[in-house]
């Protein structure tokens, strides 16, 4: 067994492996640099998979060989992980009909380091896909990718920012070396932080507007220029883009992050238009009110309770939802669907706009529960 630092992603050396003396060689002329245990004892060999799970931005790739150098040599050069021995991969009981849809296949989720974004990545993850998880909190990306890997998957995390071209462009050229091309893209990551200077027309700073839009949609557009020539080169691909209901429906704020979820769901269907012939899909998914981390700490029970009274469905939604249908979208189950916007949101725009009055509605509605609230975001 051989474990493979790439120094140019992780700047570092043998260190973030093991410490072992003597297993260090020196960096090799493609770049990459070796740290050779194959006699390392059997009980160690978990920690070198531990550390090969935290490494900075996951640089480490285990190879369950101990080749000598003419074999490396007339190998493949990037050589694709793969699951330890004896780690069967852990699955969800619920989904068992449906483990190994993505054998085989490697994706690129942006976004991934918490929320949606990392549900997508553990849902591809444990039904066989390896993973590239992209975020700019590499932390946050690390952090998942250890997730799959102790779940016997495979991932390699990125830090990285969408908005630059340059840094989209090395997040693909990455995932080609490390897993050997790219079969599918989920474009989820998404300016967030911005939302709270995302106001009405007459009061938005142009700058939230500007950054907004080179975040959510042009990011995605560079991430879908990147992934379909490697998908044509692959005999084609899947893609989801993440809208969101406020794509699909007028708010009192939020303005650049509506206008560009809007645009997303065009982009969806100009990319499945122009490369369908290409055996190329592509679809958006519009989330509702999903309750992730970040927007548990935004919203007050006052909120919540407000929002909860426009859904259909007697609870909110949860990362995991969202991530089921984005497998399901992905995978050869989907097929024959692409160039649609597929709203997950609990039923919250399929009503009427008396429903949450009561008016319209069989459930009794608890006391309390009729004050209007300001609006917020609802993914």
């Amino acid at each position: 067994m051989r474990v493979v630092v790439d120094q140019d992603l992780c700047g570092t050396t043998g260190q973030c492996v093991l410490t072992l003396p003597g297993t260090f060689r020196q960096r090799e002329p493609d770049g990459v640099a070796e740290v050779c245990v194959a006699t390392v004892p059997q009980v160690l060999h978990a920690a070198v998979r531990l550390a090969a799970s935290q490494c900075p931005v996951a640089a480490i790739r285990v190879i369950e060989s101990d080749a000598g150098d003419d074999e490396r040599a007339s190998a493949d050069p990037a050589p694709s992980p793969v699951r330890p021995s004896g780690m069967p991969r852990k699955t969800n009981a619920i989904h068992e009909d449906t483990i190994g849809r993505f054998e085989g296949k490697v994706a690129v989720v942006t976004g991934a380091g918490a929320g949606i974004g990392k549900a997508c990545a553990l849902a591809i993850a444990r039904e066989g896909g390896r993973v590239v998880v992209a975020d700019i909190d590499g932390s946050a990306a690390i952090a998942c990718t250890a997730q799959i890997a102790a779940e016997a998957g495979l991932a390699l995390a990125l830090a990285m920012d969408i908005a630059d071209a340059q840094a989209v462009a090395a997040l693909f050229e990455t995932a080609e070396r490390h897993f050997g091309g790219v079969d599918l893209l989920v474009n989820n990551a998404s300016a967030m932080h911005l939302t709270p200077r995302d106001r009405a027309i007459l009061d938005l700073d142009l700058a939230v507007w500007d950054q907004t839009m080179a975040t959510n949609l042009r990011g995605s557009l560079l991430c879908c220029r990147q992934a379909i020539p490697r998908m044509i080169a692959r005999g084609g691909g899947a893609i989801v883009n993440m809208s969101s209901c406020q794509g699909l429906s007028g708010d009192t704020a939020q303005t650049s992050y509506a206008a560009s979820k809007a645009a997303m769901n065009m982009l969806s269907a100009s990319l499945a238009t122009q490369y369908g012939h290409a055996q190329i899909r592509c679809n958006a998914v519009a989330p509702g009110l999903i309750m992730t981390e970040r927007l548990l700490a935004k919203l007050d029970e006052r909120m919540q309770r407000h929002l909860r009274r426009h859904q259909l469905l007697p609870r909110v939604g949860r990362p995991e939802d969202v991530a089921a249908l984005v497998a399901f979208l992905l995978s050869e189950d989907a097929a024959f669907i692409t160039g649609q916007v597929v709203c997950i949101d609990g039923g919250m725009l399929a009503h009427v706009p008396t429903y949450a009055d009561g008016g319209n509605s069989r459930a009794a509605r608890p006391a309390g529960n009729t004050a209007e609230a300001p609006a917020a975001p609802r993914c």
